[in-house]
């Protein structure tokens, strides 16, 4: 069926509205033309029509209008809706911002209101067909997933870090599922409770390995907390979950996600559901992540120490030997390591890729290997768990040496 495209569409009965609406839209476009429509013809609106701007009269529909907004905007979510009504009351005004609509118009609007507003809603509706078209674009590159619709992590780094250079303060957080839990684990319920908990604003790149990057701009740390707070809240104890957050203080993401990382990993070895990243310098009242569970605490010391003693004598030397190695076999990568009392990295950067191994010791006699690519054509991520004792020179450089593989296969496409 032939569709008429059509900038502007009046949904009205009444057929006074549409003249007093041409008396005040004089300036328009001569493209910009408006077509009524009756709302016996509305089922099959978006059969018949394609349009930007949707004008929906509610006198005499007061107590109805709610259903013709709601199928409008479950039909088109991209069309703008104004609503042409004859109550200035708060209560429905509100009401209807709620069900949908995007302004509103009343019979004692002047001309110039009428005409701004309209102008607006025309300008509007064309960056939003502007942003879904890069929307869709994102999604086939699988830059922004189309099952969850935050952030990958194939573009993380650089989505973030250029995130920081446009805030000034904010929260970093990092949330996952309590390694306790894993059998209890959904996906789909942890996305929704991310979602419903967040604000547009903020910026959600989710990994592969059940983890959500949340930056919250212009937020302190009582609100970071508050909306992990509210995550766990929207999970309704379908199971739990462990943070580590960071009060943004530079514009280096990798720094940022170092901080935030090892304010996890103590989060893991703890009985807080959350742990706030603190500076070594800091009071002891200050280090609330570094609190433990004292009937554990021998074991924990025991293991840490044994943790100590494989990242002096195991981790360290092939790290430095394999950067010394792949220096000279990839001069156009950037090779970089780093390490603190809880995990140690392995990182690689050129202007195609960017690709990291992640070493965080979990507690007792256990450490979780991350293995996370960041580029257009990236290999799958994945996570390697060993028990302590199994780390070995040849074992460790195994696994950097097919990390290093999966990274110069996508540098050499």
């Amino acid at each position: 069926m032939f569709m008429k495209n059509k900038s502007i569409l009046l949904i009205s009965d009444n057929k006074r509205t549409e003249a007093d609406l041409s008396e005040k839209l004089l300036l328009l476009r001569n493209s910009d033309d408006i077509e009524t429509v009756g709302f016996d013809e509305i089922q099959n609106l978006f059969n018949n029509y394609c349009t930007d701007v949707i004008l929906l009269d509610s006198s005499g529909r007061e107590n109805s209008i709610e259903t013709e907004i709601r199928f409008i905007k479950e039909n088109d979510g991209h069309v703008f809706l104004i609503l042409l009504s004859e109550s200035s009351s708060p209560d429905f005004i509100a009401g209807m911002y709620d069900c949908g609509i995007d302004d509103y118009i009343l019979p004692s609007s002047t001309p110039a209101d009428v005409l701004i507003k309209v102008v607006n809603a025309i300008k509007r509706a064309e960056e939003r067909k502007i942003a879904y078209k890069n929307e869709l674009l994102l999604k086939e590159l699988d830059v922004i997933s189309s099952e969850s619709g935050f952030y990958t992590e194939r573009c993380a780094n650089e989505l973030l870090n250029q995130e920081l250079e446009h805030i000034s303060d904010g929260i970093f957080m990092i949330v996952t599922y309590d390694e306790l839990d894993r059998a209890r684990v959904s996906v789909d319920i942890l996305r929704n409770a991310v979602s419903t908990s967040v604000r547009k604003s903020d910026t959600v790149v989710e990994l592969r390995t059940v983890k959500f990057y949340i930056l919250l701009p212009n937020t302190d740390i009582d609100g970071g907390i508050a909306v992990f707070r509210k995550i766990k809240e929207n999970l309704q104890d379908a199971f739990r979950l462990k943070a580590g957050i960071e009060k943004i203080t530079s514009k280096d993401f990798r720094s940022i996600e170092q901080k935030a990382s090892a304010a996890l990993s103590e989060a893991m070895l703890s009985a807080n559901d959350y742990c706030i990243y603190a500076e070594k310098e800091s009071s002891q009242q200050e280090k609330d992540w570094n609190i433990e569970i004292e009937p554990e605490k021998k074991d924990f010391k025991l293991f840490r120490q044994k943790f100590s003693k494989k990242m002096e004598n195991v981790i360290t030397p092939v790290f430095y030997r394999l950067q010394k190695v792949f220096e000279s076999e990839l001069p156009d990568t950037k090779i970089e390591q780093s390490t603190d009392e809880f995990q140690c990295i392995f990182h690689l950067k050129s202007k195609k890729q960017t690709s990291r191994l992640t070493l965080v010791y979990t507690g007792l006699g256990k450490i979780v290997l991350y293995i996370t690519h960041s580029g257009l054509d990236s290999p799958e991520n994945r996570e390697i768990i060993l028990p302590l004792k199994d780390l070995t020179e040849k074992s460790l450089s195994d696994i950097v040496c097919a990390f290093v593989e999966e990274y110069k296969s996508c540098i050499d496409v």
